[in-house]
């Protein structure tokens, strides 16, 4: 959106830690829209780059103020007070859009399960579904709660979108009727 009313847009991709970030230029206009779309796209899922460190590392190359807009699924290893305080603190209001897959928002559990971190590899046995899943549901309700809470202290906004939803609905569906965008 900020492509489309000539302003700066910088990205960011912050994915593994053992690498710096990697930068898509600064650029304005609607003529790079395709470009950064692109270059988007591109970006595989997944990563262990803890969201604290991230926000640091992009904080030392960054210049300006503006619109923060974070992509993750926020169920990270790092702690997300602090960050959010930097951005808050480096002039930038935050916009966190935590992307979840279906499986993520709906899991379907029954009998023995062995759960697997797609971004760590660890597993996690489990003999007995029994109330996992309303506990699950508990936690992610609990987590989205705060983060939302904590953007919101902060001047800034949250929304969880399901990962199936197309790009297009997002943008010019959700984010509308949230009022993000005009």
């Amino acid at each position: 959106m900020g492509l489309m009313n000539v302003e700066k847009v910088s990205v960011y991709v912050c994915q593994h830690s053992s690498a710096a970030p990697v930068q898509f230029p600064p650029c304005t206009g609607r003529s790079k829209l395709k470009r950064l779309l692109e270059f988007l796209e591109e970006i595989p899922t997944g990563g262990d780059y803890p969201i604290d460190v991230a926000v640091e590392d992009v904080l030392k190359q960054h210049r300006g103020r503006g619109v923060a807009v974070l992509l993750s699924d926020f169920l990270t290893f790092g702690e997300l007070e602090r960050p959010l305080n930097h951005l808050f603190s480096a002039g930038l209001e935050t916009f966190a859009v935590q992307i979840l897959a279906p499986e993520e928002l709906n899991p379907e559990v029954a009998g023995d399960l062995r759960f697997v971190d797609c971004e760590t590899q660890q597993t996690l046995d489990i003999s007995s579904a029994g109330d996992l899943l309303g506990i699950y549901h508990d936690h992610l309700q609990g987590l989205q709660d705060d983060l939302a809470a904590q953007c919101r202290q902060r001047s800034g906004r949250y929304l969880c979108v399901d990962a199936s939803t197309p790009v297009e609905t997002v943008l010019l569906d959700t984010l509308r009727r949230k009022g993000w965008v005009r």
